[in-house]
């Protein structure tokens, strides 16, 4: 069998060269596998992208998971519940929790000359993690957030303002209406620009205790409470962990736990169906560079017939037959592979430095293309297509099963 395989092996370089695999066939086979590939790699990266960027803007509005009053909005300016319940500590103290941040909302209506708008104020306190608006500010500077007596500031959205004809700098009336119309001046410090219209053009920003003022509450009443995560993809499982703490709380601490991916379902939803999307084409790539396989290493058969049958005729099994055929062609897709990979990496990465690809943001929430490198998932996407292709490539054997070496000598 040694001796038989050694001369299947010199045959066959002797017909095809070192490489094995050069037809023209095969180099089709080749660059379908390596464009596959690729256009996998960059599909994923883009979407991890999307996804990654729209989770950071939501979670950078509201943090991951928000406790609030039970059966009411997590907006309510009426039913305030404590800013520190019986379980803070032990909330703050679980592993995936990284800070617990008290927030007051407020409705109010915003006017200059004869353009009226309808808005949502924020209000946190000192502990509030700016680094979110901070990324996204466009103009001026952040609010600070004290409690001494005078003019408080605000931050507003660039879309808001621009539709207002705000600018920093500018003191803004704003009027709470209630039974009566309370009204209030700020100072816009500054202008930020998250991308996401739904949302940033109706929400401002300003020190908690103004809010409270005006709501009529103590300092310990809040709207709600915004934890954020170490690990933002964990934020079901911490939800659950978050409501069992609470459920334990005393009769009068009730609150309701409530996730980003509820609070803003359009959006994941959006995800959700992108993710679909790169699954619908990953098993259209991998069965085109498949076929694309199996048709090349088929007309290489056909091809050699002549010495398919010298070599069973020498003795040889299909099985080993089939084996010689099955290395070169896994070489080849190996080889496709790492083409593929480079050329993803490289156009992604470009993409990364450079965002030379821009997007409508009222359309996409984001001004670019976004690039994320999740290299586990990569890797898995490697070994999955090397296994699915392989399995493909056994197609061919059924064929050397079938050639019989009397039939295929007499041709020749």
């Amino acid at each position: 069998m040694n001796t038989n395989i050694f001369i299947a092996k010199t045959l066959w370089k002797k017909q095809t060269g070192k490489k094995g695999l050069t037809g023209g066939s095969s180099l089709i086979a080749g660059i379908s596998v390596a464009v596959s590939i690729m256009v996998m790699f960059l599909s994923i990266v883009i979407s991890d992208g999307f996804k990654k960027e729209i989770k950071d803007k939501a979670s950078g509005f509201s943090g991951e998971i928000l406790l609030h009053s039970p059966g009411v909005d997590i907006t309510t300016s009426i039913y305030p519940v404590s800013a520190t319940p019986s379980f803070l500590d032990s909330l703050k103290s679980m592993g995936s929790v990284k800070a617990v941040q008290p927030y007051v909302y407020r409705s109010a209506i915003i006017k200059k000359e004869d353009a009226i708008q309808g808005v949502l104020i924020k209000g946190v306190d000192s502990t509030f993690d700016w680094s979110f608006f901070g990324g996204a500010l466009h103009e001026g500077r952040l609010p600070c957030i004290t409690t001494n007596e005078g003019e408080p500031e605000i931050l507003m959205s660039k879309r808001l303002s621009e539709m207002l004809g705000f600018a920093v700098g500018d003191g803004i009336l704003v009027y709470f209406v209630d039974n009566s119309v309370k009204v209030r001046r700020f100072l816009l410090t500054g202008i930020y620009n998250a991308q996401l219209e739904d949302i940033d053009k109706t929400l401002l920003l300003t020190d908690a205790g103004s809010l409270q003022k005006v709501n009529g509450w103590s300092k310990d009443d809040v709207s709600g409470l915004e934890i954020r995560l170490w690990n933002g993809n964990e934020i079901r499982k911490s939800a659950l962990e978050i409501e069992r703490l609470t459920l334990n709380a005393p009769q009068d601490e009730s609150y309701f736990v409530t996730s980003v991916d509820e609070l803003f379902p359009h959006l994941f939803d959006w995800l959700k169906l992108l993710d679909f999307n790169v699954l619908i084409i990953m098993l259209l790539m991998i069965s085109v560079a498949g076929f694309n396989m199996v048709s090349g290493l088929l007309i290489l058969l056909f091809e050699k017939i002549s010495m398919i049958g010298l070599l069973k005729a020498l003795g040889m099994r299909d099985t080993s037959i089939h084996k010689i055929f099955l290395t070169r062609a896994f070489y080849l897709v190996i080889s496709g592979m790492a083409v593929g990979n480079l050329l993803g990496f490289v156009l992604a990465y470009i993409q990364f430095q450079f965002k030379t690809i821009p997007l409508d943001p009222v359309n996409y929430f984001v001004a670019y293309v976004p690039v994320y490198f999740n290299w586990t998932k990569l890797i898995l996407l490697n070994v999955i297509s090397v296994l699915m292709i392989t399995l493909l490539l056994m197609i061919p054997s059924f064929f050397i099963s079938r050639v019989s070496p009397e039939k295929t000598l007499r041709v020749k």
